[in-house]
């Protein structure tokens, strides 16, 4: 009686099948792209109301539009960021594809959460919430990415650039940092202040003021290893 054996892929086609998942995280972001246009609208004005009054129907369309701008700034710089990532990949596992289809479901969610951010009240803040869980779910999915294949699983990556993977995995570890210790912040202050409107206000500059710590934070690392590396080459 034979057995069947299950042999491993070649290398050829372990390539392939990593640009297969590339072009299918790419169609993933231009769908979703294509998508957050599709919900501004010009808005129905009546012939008599005179131009003064143009801004009382154009305002809602006004804040779709900043939203789509500001969310269309977001996904075409996580797309950049998982080409980067890309780039850096030599083969593919189902623990890899496992994480980047994690990572491409909050991108497929990202119209809905723009889409809600619409109907946001000085008392209803709960298309904030959904926005900012949506963007702490992409960086913890490219953080989890990157640690898989940097850190848990080199083989997986090109040989070199350790430099440059170091960077990449401190950036999106911190990234994701930002934005996990931001989204508490803000949650706790609603929680123990509901009514304090200036509290709530004031904890919307943790974030930015975490990203900014963060960034000089990560120029400060990159410089340190740089240089670590450069006196290593000395050495050579």
């Amino acid at each position: 009686m034979s057995m069947s054996v299950i042999k491993e892929p070649k290398s050829e086609q372990r390539e392939l099948e990593l640009v297969r998942i590339t072009h299918f995280s790419d169609a993933v972001f231009a769908v979703s792209i294509v998508l957050l246009i599709l919900d501004i609208k010009l808005p129905e004005i009546p012939d008599a109301v005179p131009v003064a009054d143009y801004m009382t129907y154009l305002r809602p369309m006004t804040m779709q539009a900043l939203v789509f701008l500001a969310t269309f700034i977001f996904m075409v710089n996580f797309w950049r960021r998982h080409l980067q990532l890309f780039r850096l990949l030599h083969h593919q596992d189902n623990g890899l594809v496992s994480r980047n289809l994690f990572f491409l479901f909050f991108i497929i969610t990202f119209p809905f959460a723009a889409r809600a951010m619409v109907h946001i009240k000085p008392h209803f803040i709960l298309p904030l919430f959904i926005y900012l869980c949506n963007l702490a779910g992409c960086l913890a999915a490219m953080f989890w990415m990157a640690y898989y294949a940097f850190q848990k699983k080199p083989s997986l990556t090109a040989p070199g650039h350790y430099t440059e993977k170091e960077i990449m995995y401190q950036r999106y570890k911190y990234n994701f940092l930002t934005m996990a210790t931001g989204f508490t912040v803000i949650s706790m202050v609603y929680f123990f202040f509901p009514d304090n409107v200036h509290y709530q206000y004031l904890s919307y500059w943790i974030i930015p003021a975490l990203a900014l710590f963060n960034y000089f934070r990560l120029k400060i690392k990159k410089r340190n290893t740089l240089r670590a590396v450069h006196i290593v080459d000395k050495q050579l």
